[in-house]
């Protein structure tokens, strides 16, 4: 049974009902393993008595979102922001056509400056803006259409891997405290962002691109609950 990161081509022989089930399943049963083993991870770690959870914190935890700054400014990230710039990076460019993959790149210094808005001059906030129009451009005028579907035919399915990879991996910086003691609950905190990563890519490759935001905002809605 193939992995749901290599069915890339389940819009072929599958009803549009039958791939938004299919995602929703993954979804539930691997968050469900994923908080098992976080369960399970901080249970080995108690009976050392380590407790990780205090030892660093996650912000993707709503407990700790709370302090990253006003409530309208959290609820704004959780619920529009994270997720529609988050897609753009991870998953936009997974067409492989010029200017989404342009549109991609440049969302990297907008989503950066998202997350320091508060702390930013108008300066220092143009000069992110001027960026991402520059990176837009470079690749939009630089290559061309070719070159990308050239690259599709090499490179797709390592990059729907890396995409679903690299989106989990990103939540590290989320921590505020690193060390290899905390490798191993690290890991397993972020196994809950590899794996939606992996539903929402297979919505994405299989439904188009706003099926991936609109998991991705169902994904976030629990940490918005709680938070609430």
């Amino acid at each position: 049974m193939k992995f749901i990161l290599s069915r890339t081509d389940d819009y072929a022989i599958h009803s549009k009902k039958w791939i938004v089930g299919y995602g929703l399943i993954f979804w539930l049963i691997s968050r469900i393993f994923a908080i098992l083993l976080i369960i399970g991870c901080v249970s080995i770690y108690n009976a050392c008595g380590i407790n990780p959870e205090n030892l660093t914190k996650f912000a993707g935890d709503p407990s700790s979102a709370k302090n990253l700054g006003s409530s309208a400014y959290v609820f704004l990230t959780i619920c529009f922001v994270a997720p529609l710039l988050e897609e753009c990076i991870f998953r936009l460019g997974l067409s492989f056509r010029r200017w989404q993959i342009a549109l991609a790149m440049a969302c990297i210094p907008l989503y950066i400056l998202w997350q320091h808005i508060n702390r930013l001059t108008i300066g220092i906030a143009s000069i992110y803006v001027s960026g991402a129009i520059a990176v837009f451009l470079f690749i939009f005028y630089f290559t061309n259409d070719t070159f990308w579907r050239e690259q599709k035919q090499i490179y797709y399915k390592s990059t729907v891997w890396i995409s679903a990879i690299a989106f989990g991996l990103i939540h590290l910086i989320a921590f505020s405290t690193y060390s290899l003691l905390l490798l191993p609950y690290m890991i397993c905190i972020i196994s809950v962002p590899f794996f939606a990563g992996c539903a929402i890519t297979y919505y994405r490759i299989n439904l188009g691109f706003w099926w991936g935001v609109a998991l991705h905002i169902f994904n976030n809605l629990p940490a918005i609950f709680l938070m609430i």
